[in-house]
């Protein structure tokens, strides 16, 4: 890979970047909305610096500085680099022919559920003040995260009786249909490797198409003794209805 090469890589790595993030919403796939100007930052870095080694290398090749001076006395040329640099290129190439996509109901069947928060350390009020007041008599929409969160931590018991909203994607239960599907949504505090799951079990309803986007509405199925002993949270399904995929499919 001689310096023009290294300077193309610089370029098309640095195009991926911006055009994941600058001219697309594709970066949510994989990162919080938060990291938008530094992907547009670094993407505008990398193809200055790119666009400047071409730029040098072609002025130097111009004036007739390459020769000699590029290489030793065993005709080896240090103006290249190892050819395992190449493979810079994949992910660049990853973004523009095959942009991986979100994660999804592959990611939630083998992560599994998130595990119960300890409730002295959690802070419904992060959310919302209180959605019940705000929403009156109506439907409650809540993220599933907050969902998961109040069916495991509020001793109230607040979201019982109440009819709630929730959107997610579909992933079938590993026993089987008969055991019901889960709705489910990923939940990103950095990027998409730490992401954790957060779901609901419904039962009494047919198991949509894996990974459909779904909004149900319906009621949580209160557990009877300990919240936190719960594994999965039971939702009594009302109605729902098939959505479009989010442009962030995180929470």
């Amino acid at each position: 890979m001689n310096r023009i090469a290294q300077g193309l890589v610089l370029v098309l790595l640095g195009a991926a970047a911006l055009g994941s993030s600058a001219f697309s919403e594709l970066y949510l796939n994989y990162v919080q909305g938060a990291f938008r100007p530094f992907l547009i930052a670094a993407g505008a870095v990398l193809v200055l610096l790119g666009a400047l080694v071409v730029a040098a290398d072609l002025r130097a090749a111009s004036r007739g500085e390459e020769g000699e001076e590029g290489h030793d006395c065993q005709g080896h040329d240090h103006h290249g680099g190892p050819r395992v640099a190449w493979l810079l290129v994949l992910p660049a190439v990853a973004v523009f022919v095959v942009a991986p996509p979100a994660l999804g109901a592959y990611t939630a069947a083998a992560s599994g559920a998130a595990a119960a928060p300890d409730s002295s350390r959690v802070d419904l009020s992060e959310y919302r003040e209180d959605p019940f007041a705000e929403a009156g008599d109506g439907p409650v929409e809540l993220q599933l995260q907050e969902f998961v969160s109040r069916a495991w931590t509020d001793e109230e018991r607040s979201m019982s009786g109440r009819t709630i909203e929730l959107t997610g994607f579909v992933v079938p239960h590993p026993e089987g249909e008969d055991e019901g599907w889960y709705l489910a949504r990923l939940q990103m505090a950095c990027c998409a490797a730490d992401a954790v799951v957060n779901r609901v079990l419904i039962t009494g309803e047919p198991a949509p198409e894996t990974d459909s986007w779904w909004t149900v509405r319906g009621t949580w199925d209160e557990p009877e003794g300990d919240l936190q002993s719960v594994r999965d949270h039971r939702f009594t399904v009302e109605e729902m209805r098939e959505v479009e995929n989010p442009p962030d499919p995180y929470e």
